[in-house]
């Protein structure tokens, strides 16, 4: 008896392990579990499962097997030269220092230059975009208060800030609003009652 299968997997172009594991249950059925492994590059893949007759897999494992070995085996490519590369950027990634031949003394300099840009440090751009934030802000709050003071309550509630823009003056922004609509009823209440 001749056959075709150990050709039909070299034609499928993996480069690794085929680990083939065929259970046969009482009524004919076979279960095909395939696992795909290459040098411990992805661990956990989960078996491709076939359950089929044996006729029925004679015809079409292959043809079934061909697309998911092929997906397989691209991910483990690609994850191979993803830390390839990663190794070499973990070479090539060397402290600053180590790439100048600076004297000792002008590594002190760098060391309190490094101290002051910290990640901890806002730069300059982060420092004026919260000075102009902080003064859109206050500038709208005098606004609403001169509004509110001219008895102006739907204008005023109209000029506050937005929350979602100044998280960190939620609280201030929902009191003002829950004053200002206090006002707002209160002085409809008041000019109602004198149009009656």
């Amino acid at each position: 008896m001749k056959t075709n299968f150990f050709q039909q997997i070299a034609g499928l172009g993996f480069k690794g392990n085929f680990l083939l594991n065929i259970n046969q249950d009482e009524t004919g059925v076979q279960t095909v579990s395939v696992v795909l492994k290459k040098d411990k590059a992805i661990d956990g893949l989960p078996p491709m499962l076939f359950k089929a007759t044996a006729n029925e897999l004679d015809e079409g494992f292959f043809e079934q097997l061909a697309e998911p070995v092929q997906q397989t085996a691209g991910l483990i490519s690609n994850l191979e030269s993803y830390q390839k590369e990663l190794e070499k950027a973990k070479k090539n990634a060397k402290p600053e220092k180590a790439k100048t031949n600076k004297p000792a003394e002008t590594e002190t300099d760098d060391d309190e230059q490094d101290e002051q840009n910290d990640l901890f440090t806002p730069p300059e751009d982060d420092k004026q975009a919260k000075a102009e934030k902080k003064r859109l802000y206050d500038e709208a709050m005098e606004r609403v208060k001169n509004l509110a003071q001219n008895t102006k309550y739907a204008e005023a509630l109209a000029q506050l800030p937005d929350v979602t823009e100044y998280p960190d003056k939620a609280e201030a922004i929902e009191a003002k609003r829950k004053t200002l609509q206090a006002g707002k009823e209160a002085y409809d209440k008041l000019t109602a009652s004198f149009n009656d």
